[in-house]
């Protein structure tokens, strides 16, 4: 008992000792239902593995298109001021087991929003979290996450339960090598699937002792830097647990370290100590543990602690994320999406407003802790973004938003056809950058309750847009008075010298006379005004028009909506809806020698995964030189972020692969038989929303290819 507790002490020293003494039993699905199960996920872009041997059996050619993310994650600026370098946020994402149908790499049909983080200006690293041994993020989560310039984690989890443990740590070759020398199959294994899959490293979580007689602290450690090695320079390695003397190796090895959530400002303190005793994990590398469920209070069962004790979790994230502010180190926020899963679906993003910008709890609202306004206090002006680090949106070079949510709206068509009558659809991997910048940093002049400016993204059908608003507080007073309003939607951190170009499309609808509204960059060294009036479109190189003298290297910081009007009512009143924001180097290449090509419908699967597939081709004749440019390229798609699909006039939404499974609807008759041919529409668009190429063919399906050529083999047999 006393070696296996000193083990757990080890390992984790913030938890319960006694755990992994009493594991709970087994009561889910069979083996082979799990199975069975994982197939049929597979179809749904997922990848995970509830045994060793499964993932030792894993190969590259095993995987599905449909389970690599093509996107590659775009190299944002960090914080160019002291000042804004605040606490770096991690999200562990754990949503009521994770592998959810609205998490698919294809669009599919829901009936309410889920949880899909619209803050990702705020978050340093997401970690996709289920209860499997090796969990991997699904393609539509790290799209989603890497066009937003975020790391996408997958998690190593050894559970009380998981049987055969110790087969992580088997070595290949001598076993008596030193720490040095050891190759351990399963790290190579986990560092080919990032790679291969396209995220960007793990989480290891290990709850469970080895065997005693197996046991060695040296062998873990050395298991960790060969995993590190593995993954290179441009992945990460997270180890879970606090940071101690006693699994200090395990830290270092790491290079960074998610704490649980049960810490105080003195373990902190210690943990930040130590750190800065050793150069491989810098304090910042640090991320202590908020349990957001920990504010809920149920009968029967033992409230748990995070930071705040009182009332921790919860509305009060943010005071947790304020102190580790304070202190220099990061926030690693558990369960973040505990206002969709805790909450109505229908107050879900007030709520989510509330946690990260600090907003009033709205009223009505109810849940199972009972009064809500006891049981989750409001804390207000405490949210998370006040007190996490704001990256700039984009890259020092390139920056493209169309404004996509992870949920659209399509017609009654597209509803009967692809969604099973539901009027919504999620699309998580379609998530653009998204407008967060909080505050006018622009000088407001006069009254602040008059010309007050908002913003809201409205889906109509097929798209997204970002309308532009303003209303007053307080009754119409002098008309002469003209006031001045700005309001930030992106921050920034690009060069200003001449060599980006800005272009902007939008729908001015303000029509008073005496009123002029306005796009604005704001640079470091001055403010550049864009009026809209009389415009569906603005193109602009990135530059002061009239800088001051000896401001040569300036940075543009912000982008946003400059209003210049007398009082213009009490009520909302619509003034611009922004249809996308792009800025790319002027002399990007051209794509003349792009094409998409050999488009065909095949079968695959057997029994319950068999299914039609649509796949496609491209051939890039600039591909070396678009690499060399600041646009993303793929290693997956080339030039293109994804494809537009039709199927005899069917929009089948984007599609972030070179293949699609195509629903039974598109492709049977009336009667279940396959149609002979469908007519196929192929358009891609670059990661700048660019329509790079098309190809438009009618193609025949499996059967009929199949009836063809055995017509022409009897021809030639004249049969």
């Amino acid at each position: 008992m006393a070696a296996l507790l000193g083990w757990k002490d080890i390992l984790r020293p913030i938890r319960d000792g006694y755990r992994h003494l009493f594991p709970a039993p087994d009561t889910g699905p069979t083996p082979e239902e799990r199975a069975r199960q994982r197939e049929l996920d597979r179809l749904k872009g997922f990848t995970y593995f509830d045994t060793f041997a499964q993932l030792e059996a894993w190969s590259r050619a095993d995987s599905d298109p449909t389970q690599r993310a093509n996107t590659p994650i775009l190299p944002r600026p960090q914080p160019a001021s002291k000042d804004d370098q605040k606490a770096a946020v991690l999200l562990c994402h754990d949503y009521s087991g994770n592998y959810h149908d609205y998490e698919s790499v294809q669009q599919r049909g829901v009936d309410e929003e889920s949880y899909t983080c619209e803050y990702l200006q705020y978050v340093d690293t997401f970690i996709y979290f289920s209860h499997k041994l090796v969990c991997v993020p699904p393609p539509s989560w790290t799209i989603a996450l890497h066009r937003n310039g975020v790391q996408s984690l997958g998690t190593l989890l050894i559970e009380p339960q998981t049987k055969d443990a110790d087969r992580l740590l088997l070595r290949a070759g001598n076993v008596a090598s030193s720490r040095d020398e050891m190759h351990f199959p399963i790290a190579r294994k986990l560092a080919d699937l990032a790679e291969h899959c396209g995220f960007d490293g793990w989480l290891v979580n290990i709850e469970k002792p080895f065997s005693i007689p197996s046991w060695d602290p040296r062998i873990l450690e050395a298991f960790l830097r060969q995993l590190k090695q593995n993954l290179g320079p441009s992945r990460c390695l997270i180890w879970s647990n606090a940071l101690t003397t006693k699994n200090f190796s395990f830290s270092e090895a790491c290079g960074r370290v998610l704490t649980n959530y049960s810490w105080k400002e003195s373990d902190a303190l210690s943990s930040k100590r130590l750190a800065l005793s050793c150069k491989d994990i810098p304090p910042r590398h640090l991320f202590f543990g908020i349990d957001v469920w920990a504010q809920n209070k149920t009968p029967l069962t033992r409230r748990r602690i995070t930071y705040p004790e009182k009332d921790g979790g919860g509305t009060n994230i943010g005071v947790a994320v304020s102190k580790l502010s304070e202190l220099d180190l990061s926030a690693g926020i558990f369960a973040p999406a505990w206002t969709f899963e805790h909450f109505s679906g229908s107050y879900s993003h007030e709520i989510e407003k509330s946690v990260w910008e600090g907003y009033p709890l709205p009223d009505g609202i109810t849940c199972a802790c009972g009064d809500y306004r006891t049981q989750h206090p409001s804390s207000q002006r405490r949210g998370i973004v006040h007190y996490a680090t704001h990256y700039p949106a984009g890259s020092a070079t390139f920056f493209y938003t169309d404004f996509s949510r992870g949920f659209g709206r399509h017609d009654y068509l597209e509803a009967a056809k692809l969604y099973g009558g539901k009027q919504m659809h999620a699309q998580v991997s379609s998530q653009s950058i998204l407008p967060h910048a909080i505050g006018p940093s622009v000088a407001d002049q006069f009254r602040q309750d008059v010309n007050i400016l908002s913003r809201k993204l409205e889906d109509p059908l097929g798209r997204t847009r970002l309308a532009i608003e303003t209303y007053s507080a307080m009754p119409r007073g002098d008309d002469m008075v003209i006031y001045e309003r700005s309001l930030p939607l992106f921050k920034l951190d690009m060069p200003s010298n001449g060599s980006l170009k800005l272009d902007v499309t939008f729908h001015d609808l303000l029509q008073t006379l005496d009123a002029t509204l306005s796009l604005y960059m704001k640079f470091n060294n001055g403010v550049r005004l864009l009026p809209c009036k009389g415009k569906h479109n603005i193109e602009c190189l990135v530059e002061l028009e009239d800088p001051p003298n000896g401001s040569e290297g300036g940075r543009l910081q912000e982008l946003g909506i400059h209003l210049r009007a007398p009082h213009m009512g009490e009520e909302p009143r619509r003034l611009l809806e922004i249809q996308y924001i792009r800025i790319i180097t002027h002399r990007h290449v051209t794509h003349d020698c792009t094409t998409i090509g050999n488009i065909r419908i095949v079968r695959r699967g057997d029994k319950d995964t068999e299914h039609w597939r649509l796949c496609w081709t491209y051939d890039d004749g600039n591909e070396a030189k678009s690499r060399t440019f600041d646009i993303p390229y793929s290693d997956i798609t080339g030039p293109f972020s994804y494809f537009l699909i039709k199927v005899d006039g069917v929009e089948l939404g984007r599609v972030y692969a070179l293949e699609y499974i195509l629903p039974t609807a598109l492709i049977l008759d009336s009667s279940g038989e396959p149609l002979a041919k469908v007519d196929v529409h192929v358009l891609g668009v670059g990661f700048d929303g660019e329509k790079i190429a098309r190809r438009s063919e009618t193609v025949l399906t499996c059967e009929e290819k199949i009836q063809l050529k055995c017509t022409a083999v009897k021809r030639q047999m004249g049969i």
